[in-house]
């Protein structure tokens, strides 16, 4: 009589007591007592086969299709720890009945993949589905065989990685079945090494749909935590989050960065607190710079800032899609409306640039005379928005339209600049043009009123310029922009601690109240994706909390030229050109112009709800340039309400 073996699946002679094929004996028990023994019959058709892979939640048997006369893979939903085998061998039964809910529940999502695998029918590379039933207590999956290895073994059996070619074939295998998966709105979350597998003869499957959960990407929803370290995203290690076809992406991107250089990539969420990722490139010179820079795309911690679906990660790694490298895709989104020097000055030979602000509003004449213009401005060594480049950018118009007018910049280091101003101004030797953001009455004393500004700059196009005389009735200070009060809400589960920045970013607070300019942009790269943006803080009335940025004053002291040309220049220091260069591309806060506000709202998207807010900034005036004490009692009422 002919008998077939359980292993190799070829038929024989009953004679023998070894499969002459693989030498497979007959009724060898298994390797583990609670596995089904060989030639078991499923639902009477499937004759079970030795195990092929087993791990804490099923057993996977290679079988038998005695209908469709075929090789088969059964798996076996078998969560260690609730569940054991019964006296007859087959029977699966709990170990205690307070159980049996976990175990409902895990075996519906087992069932769950089996009626998401199986909706993709014969796509070459998706792991078919051909049944599914309940049986003997607990559920089964019955897939096709897949004569190969994981991708995690030919990694090994390869030194720990692969050449790019070959990388980049396996990627877009997958690429093309999660192309299909994502259409229908289900996101596999599990996809690793562990769940590729390289079939014989050269095709790759996407296997494993146990931790599928459909999504629409928009809502956050409530999901479980299925995830292997080193493969997922921060999102999928919090069980209610925005998860969505980048969520795949990242795990895609982690394994490709795993097969071109042979590191598992750090865990998402310690890259959270400090990113030691390499770049591709520098842990193999052979990876191109496009290719090292879609990676890194991919596996973005802001989810934002990924592809967002495959196909744009498809067309990157195919070299038919431009991507920049992260940080400097962090710099267009945040300045991208960056105008180069060259094409500035390319506006300003044509002539056009000296009418578009100054010449079409000037109500007193153009002219000014030949003159010198000292300014002083503070510096530090932790800031660059404050140096004598960054100042000439900002004013490259005026130096253009007015080239007979010189200007020096001095820097004075911060910590000295208002002793400085104040022994100058004893002496009649104060600059004709400073910052004056914290200077007392006895230096604002020394100053003109700015008047002039006024009569070139319309008050309509300005935000806070109709309650300018409230702020600053002596009118000789002139503000450029604002900060604005925002609250930042941690998306990690940790508690509150203190209004502190760094204990924000460590995931130490849940919240942190600071205001627009360096401190937003500092949240926004070293928290990138894991916060969000509160607008509506607790104290919030009838409108938004701001204070005033820099200041800039003219010297009463220079000749009647002087103080001329250094008012003018305040009027090119609140021009749309300037205030671009200072608070959209540099970061120096929130522009007062409201066209460039307008922009500014647009680069950082996250701030959208500050538009409902624009007619209506508040301003201290007992504390007109600091916010600080403000944002203390924000975040004091912030918690106290959550």
């Amino acid at each position: 009589m002919k008998i077939r073996c359980m292993q190799c699946m070829e038929i024989y002679d009953d004679e023998y007591d070894v499969c002459p094929h693989c030498g497979f004996v007959r009724g060898t028990a298994p390797d583990e007592v609670y596995h089904l023994k060989t030639e078991t019959m499923l639902r009477g058709r499937y004759s079970v086969g030795v195990v092929v892979g087993f791990g804490g939640f099923g057993i996977t048997y290679k079988a038998w299709d005695t209908q469709l006369e075929k090789v088969v893979a059964v798996k076996e939903y078998y969560p260690s720890g609730l569940v054991n085998r019964a006296s007859d061998g087959i029977n699966v039964r709990l170990y205690a009945e307070k159980a049996r809910d976990e175990f409902s529940i895990g075996l519906e999502r087992f069932l769950d993949e089996a009626r998401s695998t199986a909706k993709f029918g014969q796509h070459p590379n998706i792991v078919n589905v051909y049944d599914f039933f309940e049986e003997n207590g607990t559920g089964y999956i019955v897939m096709e065989f897949l004569d190969g290895i994981s991708l995690k073994e030919y990694l090994k059996m390869n030194g720990g990685m692969l050449d790019i070619e070959t990388s980049t074939n396996i990627l877009l295998s997958v690429i093309e079945a999660l192309k299909v998966i994502h259409k229908e709105k289900i996101l596999h979350r599990d996809i690793s090494p562990d769940n590729i597998f390289i079939c014989i003869p050269d095709k790759v499957k996407l296997i494993d749909f146990g931790a599928a959960r459909i999504s629409d990407g928009e809502q956050e929803k409530t999901m479980s935590i299925v995830l292997k370290p080193g493969y997922a995203p921060p999102e999928q290690y919090r069980s209610k989050s925005k998860q969505g076809p980048w969520t795949d992406i990242y795990a895609l991107g982690a394994t490709m960065y795993q097969m071109v250089t042979g590191v598992v990539p750090t865990e998402s969420v310690n890259r959270v607190v400090e990113d030691d990722v390499k770049e591709p490139y520098e842990l193999n010179p052979k990876i191109p710079e496009y290719l090292s820079n879609a990676i890194m795309m991919a596996m973005a911690l802001n989810q934002d800032l990924r592809f967002q679906n495959v196909t744009q990660f498809e067309e990157a790694i195919l070299h038919q899609r431009k991507v920049l490298s992260l940080k400097a895709d962090l710099k267009r989104r945040k300045r991208k409306r960056v105008l180069s020097l060259s094409i500035i000055t390319g506006v300003i030979a044509a002539g056009t640039a000296i009418s578009l602000f100054v010449y079409n509003k000037m109500k007193f004449s153009a002219e000014l005379k030949e003159a010198t213009v000292d300014v002083w401005i503070p510096v530090d060594s932790e800031s660059t928005l404050y140096s004598e480049t960054a100042f000439l950018s900002r004013i490259q118009n005026f130096t253009t339209d007015y080239p007979h007018i010189t200007v020096n910049v001095e820097e004075v280091p911060s910590d000295q600049y208002y002793d400085k101003l104040q022994a100058a101004a004893k002496q009649d030797a104060l600059p004709d043009l400073f910052i004056s953001t914290e200077a007392n009455d006895e230096l604002l004393a020394c100053t003109c009123k700015l008047n002039d500004v006024f009569r070139v700059a319309d008050k309509n196009e300005y935000y806070l310029f109709d309650q300018y005389s409230d702020y600053f009735p002596e009118k000789n200070q002139m503000p450029t922009g604002i900060k604005i009060a925002l609250g930042f809400k941690s998306t990690l589960d940790v508690d509150n601690s203190t209004n502190d920045f760094e204990a924000f970013v460590s995931g130490e607070s849940m919240y942190y109240v600071a205001s627009t300019g360096s401190e937003y942009a500092e949240v926004q790269d070293r928290f990138a994706g894991q916060y969000e943006v509160v607008v509506d803080l607790p104290r919030l009335e009838n409108g938004i909390m701001a204070c005033f940025t820099e200041a800039w004053s003219v010297s009463n002291q220079g000749s009647d030229e002087e103080q001329a040309a250094a008012t003018r220049i305040i009027c090119y220091l609140l021009s749309e050109t300037s205030e671009d260069i200072f608070y959209v591309q540099n970061e120096g806060g929130t522009p007062l112009n409201k066209k460039v506000f307008a922009d500014y709202v647009d680069v950082n998207w996250e701030l959208d709800a500050i538009q409902a807010y624009v007619d209506n900034f508040v301003i201290d005036k007992e504390n007109l340039f600091d916010l600080q004490e403000y944002c203390d009692e924000e975040y004091n009422a912030l918690i106290k309400e959550n």
